[in-house]
């Protein structure tokens, strides 16, 4: 839960808006879900809001060149970095940190030198760094210069960004591949994979192509649109390289809005800013130097990033009402520690010549807005057509170029948003300064080498649309081994599964949709002589290992878990099926304290226990071994997402005449209380709410803080 405090006087009430938390009690033994809900009351704007997203006005998409996630953000503190606990491990035991190499293993290293030589990133060595999803030739693929990352001490202006908006910890570029196919994605949504158009398109070709665009879809429905760049723009505006673009006469709107430069990017847009004419939807394309491409340094693009986001900070009325989205078109052959999800196989509009298009590597992305201003972590599946999805539901304006599986498994961006709560303060932001690189070295692995470490720390999170749970039985005179997926959440989640041992294919890719389940099955008899050990991968740490033995007792020892959202809780069922007790043990691998946890389980019997995981921010990492089957093995973990918060009991309250008007949802056992200090012993019932559904509270009341408890 994360609490945020606040003095506050009844002058400066006028406006006020509310933030829920929840949190447990647990008394005499039982576990009993209290909502709490902490009312921060603070000065709002002024200007008339819906809320929603409407209240946009402006959205500022600058792509800058060729840098992964890892390599900017792996050890920034809160997001899914060097410390991940769901890290894909190899059938070896090492995680995808310790890439292999003729020497052993090279495991991403420091560099605080800024101007690195370039590193493979075309379509072939990115579908061999891929290795049909193991995930495990970075080095064969890309050079050691791959492996290099930088930390805070490096990119001190990107990380106070993303701690005062909102970095996403799940973009991923939208192809294996190179600039040119990303950039494509970015602008039109597709590469052309039917061939209809000029393409498909895997590399940096630019031989004129004519499919439909998405400023065109927006200049048709009379949206206003325009690009901002330079002569020296790297050959980075995706719209050269249409023959619609290129034919567009001067004065024509591809031509003026699409094709023609300025001398100054950051004062041609600066220019527009002050004088509230900056179109609906802006492009931003960097110069050469600029752009952070390797050799080029990431101070440099920092420096421009800082400028653009200062130009919109001068006129607030702009900056209030504008989304300014910054994003990598593809990782530039730097290393990222998670696998993409990637289609199934036939998967219609995601494969060239038998290989998926991606998605790719993932990449660094910030959204500087009032509505994302906090420090915040989404982790919702993104690619580059999620930034013209957001698009869509703003305008309206339709891109019909993105396959239905990309519209399935990545998501719009809006989650990483609260428009109910816009914060319109600007935060103050270090400086920083270029660094002239006229030549890039590759630095060599250091001789003895050390894992990345991570910051310590959490930061808040978006809730994410996704609920998972798995579930396993053998199918013993078969010889198969079958594994159920559920998602009781709202957006689809994509799974891949690894074989840990006994079996060298897979990994195999499945989508779950919201609301929808699967199973699929594997012949353990066949490979592994009875024996099987396979881990599944979702989004947001969600992991699940199964391994075992069919021979022992086959399908007669299991435990399943399911997941209280409410209460924050999880429940692991041991079922024995056997004719003879059997002892479980439960051990916590993070998060909780204690154990581990030993259970008989009677013959032909169930026994269940719940672990209360709300206390460590709903996030869970347990596993399950039994004395019967030395084989027998289930991990469990992810993260709980709680309800949405419009199925909660929910505090509401609004301010007139003197009085803070309280309601909620009548509950014969709820009562308002109240604390001044969050003294967990200081909290005081409201006379006169319980079993109630309002009550008024003088402005004058002394203490901040409000919650619904029962």
């Amino acid at each position: 839960m994360h609490l945020q405090h606040s003095p506050w006087t009844p002058d400066a009430a006028q406006h006020a808006s509310a933030q829920v938390g929840v949190a447990l009690a647990s008394r005499a033994g039982a576990i009993f879900a209290v909502m709490t809900f902490l009312l921060w009351l603070q000065i709002a704007s002024s200007s008339a809001a819906t809320g929603t997203i409407n209240d946009v006005q402006h959205v500022v998409i600058f792509i800058q060149e060729n840098r992964s996630f890892d390599e900017y953000f792996g050890s920034l503190k809160g997001v899914r970095g060097f410390g991940d606990r769901a890290v894909l491990r190899f059938p070896n035991g090492d995680t995808a940190l310790y890439q292999p190499a003729s020497s052993g293993y090279v495991l991403p290293f420091h560099v605080a030198n800024q101007c690195l030589q370039d590193v493979a990133h075309d379509w072939a060595t990115g579908h061999t760094a891929w290795d049909f999803g193991k995930w495990d030739q970075w080095v064969f693929a890309k050079g050691t210069t791959a492996l290099t990352y930088h930390t805070r001490s490096d990119l001190g202006f990107y990380y106070a960004l993303a701690e005062a908006y909102t970095v996403c910890d799940s973009y991923f570029c939208s192809v294996l591949g190179p600039t040119n196919p990303n950039r494509l994605y970015t602008m039109t949504g597709m590469i052309d994979p039917n061939g209809t158009g000029g393409g498909p398109v895997t590399d940096n070709s630019e031989p004129g192509f004519s499919w439909t665009t998405y400023p065109e879809r927006l200049q048709k429905a009379g949206v206003s649109w325009k690009v901002y760049q330079q002569q020296d723009n790297f050959d980075d505006n995706a719209l050269a390289w249409f023959m619609q673009y290129r034919n567009a006469a001067p004065g024509t709107p591809l031509h003026d809005r699409g094709m023609t430069f300025v001398n100054d990017m950051v004062s041609a847009f600066r220019t527009d800013v002050l004088s509230n004419t900056l179109p609906k939807v802006s492009w931003l394309v960097a110069p050469i130097a600029s752009s952070e491409h390797a050799f080029f340094s990431p101070s440099s693009g920092a420096a421009l990033s800082r400028q653009l986001i200062n130009a919109l900070a001068e006129n607030p009325t702009v900056l209030n009402s504008t989304v300014f989205i910054l994003t990598y078109d593809e990782n530039g052959g730097f290393f990222d520690h998670v696998p993409p999800p990637v289609p199934p196989a036939g998967t219609a509009g995601e494969f060239v010549n038998g290989l998926p298009i991606g998605l790719g590597a993932r990449v660094p992305t910030i959204i500087v807005s009032p509505w994302t201003r906090g420090g915040y972590v989404c982790s919702q599946v993104f690619d580059h057509t999620s930034v013209l999805r957001f698009l869509e539901k703003w305008t309206g304006v339709a891109e019909p170029n993105i396959s239905a599986w990309r519209r399935m498994v990545c998501g719009d961006l809006t989650s990483a948003f609260d428009f109910a709560h816009p914060d319109t303060s600007f935060p103050s932001l270090p400086t920083v300064s270029p660094i002239n690189c006229t030549f890039g070295t590759s630095p060599g692995v250091p001789s003895t080498q050390i894992a990345p470490v991570q910051e310590a720390g959490t930061a808040p999170v978006r809730q994410l649309p996704y609920q998972l749970t798995a579930s396993s039985h053998a199918d013993c005179l078969a010889g198969r081994f079958y594994i159920s997926f559920t998602n009781a959440g709202t957006a689809a989640a994509h799974i891949a599964i690894y074989a840990n041992a006994f079996r060298s294919d897979g990994p195999w890719q499945y989508d779950v949709a919201a609301g929808g389940s699967f199973s699929d099955s594997f012949n353990v008899a066949l490979l592994g002589g009875g024996k099987y050990d396979l881990s599944a991968f979702g989004p947001n740490g969600f992991v699940r290992r199964f391994a075992g033995d069919i021979n022992t007792l086959c399908d007669q020892l299991e435990t399943s878990c399911s997941l209280d959202p409410d209460t924050g809780q999880v429940t692991l069922a041991m079922r024995n099926s056997s004719s003879s007790p059997v002892t479980f043990t439960v051990t916590a691998n993070a998060y909780l304290a204690g154990g581990p946890w030993d259970y008989l389980v009677a013959a032909s019997n169930t026994f269940s226990t719940t672990f209360l995981v709300a206390t460590n921010g709903n996030w869970y990492d347990l596993r399950a071994t039994t004395s019967a089957n030395t084989n027998f093995l289930r991990r469990f973990a992810g993260h709980i997402e709680p309800p949405p918060a419009s199925s909660r009991t929910s505090l509401r309250f609004a301010v007139s005449a003197g009085m803070l008007h309280f309601s909620w949802a009548g509950i014969g056992t709820v009562k308002v209380q109240t604390t001044a200090t969050l003294n967990p012993a200081s909290w005081a019932d409201v006379p006169g709410t319980l079993g109630a559904s309002a009550v008024d509270v003088p402005l004058s009341y002394t203490a901040a803080y409000f919650r619904l408890a029962q």
